[in-house]
């Protein structure tokens, strides 16, 4: 790689869900702006899609990759710890290995970028002399609510989710209690507390916030964010919206044209889009109360679906996940899928395959982007490009455009 070229390292934080993100941030770059990258990849080296997405990051020329091994973290934690706790405990105790990475690097980045679960690791640039960013994947009403808790959670008492009016955040559509993150449902839990310290991490630590979104889809937060003064007293960074940076499908493979053309014979406004992420499996039995619920309510569906979790909390997040058969998998109710044949669209991942939920939710967004109005509802997710708010790829229940709310 040339040396006198800017050169940026981005952390990236264990699980698929960061991984590609950050890859997608690095190669926009390293392609666009011809920057040399080199990514800091916290692994647990236990799911097979990240090792080989490793091993192919690996091979690229324009970009170097650092495996930074996953710290021992089993006297840290509880049993029932969540994988939002487990992440940010990873990244906290990975630190040192971080600092020690850039260290030993023998042209020293002009700039550090953390993604979600990174933002305590920014301080290391001071030592370094460098520029310092967070990356957020997701759209900007989702960083907006994340920097602006610190404030809800001083001043707002009791559960979000008993709350009768919905969350203010200035400037921005206001966020049912119901339809928060999942680490704002118990504020007892730990990975709560965890989740408030990301959000003020993101303000005082960074000199600035990266969001994969662009305005045309999100132009209410994005304005908020830019300039509500109100909302750029808690947050007191930039913020700048760099996207969109999307995962294309594999042209050549058989399922973007096969969901693209389920979604078109459908009526505008008619599906639902589930997916859990990588790092949300079910148990067996919530898959099967699901399917029921899907069934029986007539609903049009896309189903991003991979094998049960068993007891952890964190599901197949660090793990490979248990084995399936490659057949019909047997955690659905009997004859689920025959009788739902012209109901939805079921997308397997319970055997290794290329394509997976990422690629699901790229060609979800595509078909979203030739169907959405420029000013269009929007739901968040893992990353922007898994969003949808309106058309025929619609995630989440029935609810209003700009209304739905999903922090991934």
């Amino acid at each position: 790689m040339d040396q006198n070229k800017l050169h940026v390292a981005i952390i990236s934080s264990p699980g698929m869900g960061h991984l590609v993100p950050v890859y997608l941030l690095a190669n926009r770059l390293a392609t666009h702006h011809h920057v040399r990258i080199t990514i800091l990849a916290v692994t647990t080296q236990t799911s097979p899609a990240e090792s080989q997405l490793l091993g192919s990051l690996a091979d690229l020329d324009h970009i170097n990759l650092i495996k930074i091994p996953s710290p021992d973290i089993s006297n840290l934690l509880d049993p029932d710890d969540t994988m939002v706790t487990r992440l940010a405990v990873i990244m906290r105790e990975a630190k040192n290995n971080i600092r020690s990475a850039i260290s030993t690097m023998s042209s020293r980045p002009h700039a550090l970028i953390g993604d979600l679960f990174s933002s305590e690791s920014l301080p290391i640039a001071n030592e370094f002399h460098m520029r310092k960013y967070v990356y957020v994947p997701c759209l900007a009403r989702f960083a907006a609510l994340t920097m602006h808790l610190h404030v809800f959670d001083k001043e707002v008492k009791g559960q979000y989710v008993d709350l009768v009016e919905p969350l203010r955040v200035p400037g921005c559509v206001p966020v049912r209690g119901q339809d928060v993150p999942d680490p704002m449902l118990d504020r007892n839990n730990r990975e709560y507390n965890e989740y408030v310290k990301m959000g003020i991490n993101f303000t005082t630590l960074s000199d600035g916030v990266l969001v994969n979104t662009w305005r045309d889809l999100d132009c209410t937060s994005l304005d908020a964010l830019k300039y509500n003064e109100t909302l750029k007293s808690v947050v007191k960074v930039p913020v700048y919206d760099i996207g969109p940076l999307t995962r294309l499908a594999d042209p050549a493979g058989s399922n973007d044209s096969k969901v693209i053309e389920w979604l078109d014979m459908q009526p505008v406004e008619s599906v639902i889009f589930i997916s859990f992420g990588s790092g949300g499996t079910p148990s067996a039995e919530q898959i099967a109360e699901l399917a029921w619920g899907l069934e029986l309510s007539r609903q049009r569906f896309v189903w991003v679906i991979r094998s049960p979790a068993g007891s952890a909390k964190d599901g197949t997040f660090f793990t490979s996940g248990p084995g399936s058969p490659n057949g019909p998998p047997d955690f659905l109710p009997e004859g689920f899928l025959n009788r739902t044949e012209t109901q939805g669209l079921i997308v397997p991942l319970w055997a290794p395959q290329r394509w997976g939920a990422d690629d699901c939710m790229a060609v979800v967004r595509r078909a979203e982007i030739k169907r959405q109005p420029a000013d269009g509802g929007a739901a968040g997710g893992d990353s922007a490009g898994s969003a949808a708010g309106r058309g025929s790829g619609r995630k989440g229940g029935d609810r209003e455009d700009g209304e739905e709310f999903d922090g991934g």
